[in-house]
């Protein structure tokens, strides 16, 4: 009943929460930072009148009521910002890239639509930045997104739970990787989901003041562990890894213990199954084997290839970057093309976007990561200095984990990055580059 219901009642509060959200626009964002990561609640919401574009929706009320909260106050809606540039810059690169999709290859004019509502979809993630600057203006707004996240991220694990206990995982198979709310995508994504929002919210612990809050934080935190281990995916596992090294080298030393026990004794200190996975050794592996490859293979461009087929999808991205230096093939080309995903977001650049994109993203991730680094080293202290270490740890995290997947243009998965990548923004300008704190309203 209640995946009925709890969907049901989410898409009938949507409708007053975007009246409300024209006058008090905050209102909006929590509730749609809350609700859109959990695909499994989106998908059920999709079976309603309605139900596909309550994001959209979502979206169109927060915005109009970012801009009119600007208009009442009298202020820019978007100050000027060393981060604008960064994103304006991959927006365009986006746009250059959509229109040369159409020249490269005649699709049929459905897959056109599709690719086209593909990139809607992912210019979700630049909006949301433009809102979380403009209206994340206080440390009591950013305490209750954090707040949100978290109740998030546990109706997140609590759904994995749910469904994942009636499994045996005494050992390994692959029969008992499941995807958790994230029906449509699968366990790697959903491992780094997990592990990039977990090392978000323990850099912010360091430094909330309340006592309460940074609890809750902490919960959330090793609760998150449960649905990291058991996706089975070496890609969380890497990315967890990469998490705590970064902690490690800018903050906390003794994370280096850790890390260094996790790698001597994975196989005494986690569970036989995830071991079993890290190693490969699989429980009758001689009898398994043969089934499981026979299972896990298909055939794309006329190729069979393993399990994932990472290889032979990264030659064929390496030859269509070598074809297309420039300006790749287009977006969102290459799964039309070859029937499948690059499984790699550096791939998937290199062939779809080529050298231009690149650049544009080099350019964006390196001013990410130097403005985060910067407001975690020379903010004044509290949650300004919190949010600039989670987000530096959770870039570089999301980073780890899209060397074998691509999680990018995901707007469920990557809708709290960045909504937070606009609060570094608005603490960047409060905290640095004005060298005042302005517009604070103190919790």
């Amino acid at each position: 009943m209640l995946t009925f219901f709890l969907p049901l009642m989410a898409y009938v509060l949507a409708f007053p929460v975007m009246l409300v959200t024209i006058r008090r626009v905050e209102v909006g964002l929590l509730y749609f930072i809350t609700l859109v990561p959990i695909i499994a609640v989106m998908t059920k919401i999709t079976t309603f009148p309605g139900g596909h574009n309550i994001a959209d929706y979502l979206l169109i009320a927060i915005v109009v009521g970012a801009l009119a909260a600007a208009s009442r106050e009298n202020r820019k809606a978007l100050p000027a910002s060393p981060l604008n540039g960064a994103v304006a810059i991959l927006v365009v690169g986006s746009v250059i890239n959509l229109v040369r999709g159409y020249t490269f290859m005649d699709f049929p004019h459905e897959i056109g639509l599709e690719r086209l509502m593909t990139w809607k979809n992912y210019m979700i993630l630049p909006v949301l930045y433009f809102v979380g600057f403009s209206t994340v203006r206080s440390e009591k707004n950013v305490k209750w997104v954090i707040v949100c996240v978290s109740l998030m991220l546990l109706a997140c694990t609590f759904n994995f739970y749910s469904t994942f206990r009636w499994f045996k995982a005494a050992h390994y198979s692959n029969d008992i990787r499941i995807s958790g709310p994230f029906s449509f995508l699968g366990p790697n994504e959903m491992g780094v989901f997990f592990a990039m929002y977990t090392f978000l919210l323990l850099g912010i612990s360091f430094y909330v003041e309340n006592r309460k809050l940074r609890y809750l934080l902490l919960l959330v935190s090793a609760v998150n562990c449960y649905p990291i281990l058991y996706s089975f995916s070496r890609a969380a596992y890497l990315s967890f890894l990469v998490g705590l090294l970064v902690l490690a080298l800018v903050k906390e030393r003794r994370f280096i213990l850790v890390l260094i026990g996790l790698v001597a004794f994975y196989s005494v200190v986690l569970p036989t199954a995830v071991v079993e996975r890290i190693d490969q050794t699989f429980l009758q592996k001689d009898e398994v084997s043969e089934d499981y490859w026979d299972r896990r293979a298909m055939d794309i461009g006329g190729v069979t290839v393993d399990s994932t087929g990472r290889k032979q999808l990264w030659n064929k991205a390496g030859d269509y970057f070598r074809e297309h230096p420039i300006l790749g093939i287009g977006f969102d080309t290459f799964r039309y093309k070859e029937g499948y995903i690059t499984h790699s977001m550096y791939y998937k650049i290199l062939a779809e976007q080529g050298l231009v994109g690149v650049i544009i993203h080099l350019i964006f991730y390196g001013v990410i990561i130097r403005q985060s680094y910067r407001l975690f080293r020379r903010s004044p202290g509290g949650i300004g200095k919190g949010v600039g270490l989670g987000f530096f740890l959770a870039t570089f995290v999301h980073l780890a984990g899209n060397l074998t997947g691509d999680q990018s243009l995901y707007y469920n998965l990557m809708a709290v990055f960045w909504l937070f990548l606009g609060i570094v923004s608005r603490f960047s300008v409060d905290y640095l580059e004005d060298g005042v704190k302005k517009n604070r309203v103190m919790a």
